[in-house]
């Protein structure tokens, strides 16, 4: 039941001890592990990209679209492949005086989407229901309106600093980078890999420092949110981020397509 997702796989060439310079003036919005978790948004806060909207209007949203479409998030859908909504409850009334509205829910971790199909299943068993990718781009923009809610990985906001007991429903999607390394991109161009999973973030400083040489301890994994990398790419006139999807849903993809 998989609508058809198309991923451009890009080669990651991982090089050591390589500062990516173009939005160096971004460091100080890039914090460490322990002090990188961004607490659950008000609604006033999460409509500050929204009041933004030139963002999305400006000729360099499509690239910055481009680029997290080579994400895959997942949700719940039927045999149409329409994600199922989900009634939420804002913290308080929006500008309309609502508090309760109706939206899709996107996982950014495939196992999350795994899960919430078998409580599905159980409350409200539909035919031909299963998850579903979907490109990052066009549902970050659906967020930043709230008609969308994307749900990040609890180990990954544990990782980014949040507490045990925190709930990822309602938390910005965290990133992990560490910025003494880069990658090519699909024109040669060195970027910072920003990885939605903390372990990935470790294994590519692993296998920068098998190639290049150096020691693993000098090299900080650093946390950001996805709505600080877009900020950062909107003020930028290189692409200067790539975007990697967690491991488990590339591999999920992969199995799915091989059959």
């Amino acid at each position: 039941n998989y609508i058809v997702f198309f991923i451009v796989f890009i080669p990651q060439i991982i090089f050591a001890n390589m500062r990516v310079t173009a939005l160096a003036f971004s460091f100080a919005l890039i914090a460490p592990l322990t002090q990188a978790f961004v607490p659950p948004p008000s609604t006033s806060s999460t409509t500050a990209l929204q009041s933004t909207n030139e963002l999305f209007d400006s000729p360099g949203w499509g690239a910055i679209r481009d680029e997290l479409d080579q994400v895959p998030i997942f949700a719940v859908a039927n045999a149409e492949g329409q994600p199922l909504k989900y009634s939420v409850q804002l913290a308080k009334k929006n500008d309309d005086g609502e508090d309760m509205f109706e939206v899709p829910l996107f996982y950014t971790h495939v196992e999350d989407a795994l899960k919430e199909l078998e409580i599905a299943k159980e409350n409200t068993p539909l035919p031909g229901m299963d998850i579903n990718p979907y490109p990052l781009g066009g549902l970050f923009e659906l967020w930043s309106k709230n008609e969308a809610v994307i749900v990040p990985n609890k180990m990954s906001i544990i990782s980014a600093g949040a507490p045990p007991t925190a709930n990822p429903m309602g938390q910005v999607v965290p990133l992990f980078a560490c910025m003494e390394i880069a990658q090519e991109d699909k024109d040669g161009n060195a970027v910072l890999p920003l990885f939605f999973e903390l372990e990935d973030a470790n294994a590519a400083v692993a296998e920068a420092v098998s190639l290049d040489g150096g020691k693993k301890e000098d090299f900080e994994v650093v946390g950001l949110s996805l709505p600080q990398a877009v900020q950062l790419l909107s003020q930028s006139k290189e692409n200067a981020f790539q975007f990697i999807p967690p491991s488990s849903s590339i591999k999920h993809i992969r199995d799915y397509l091989s059959g």
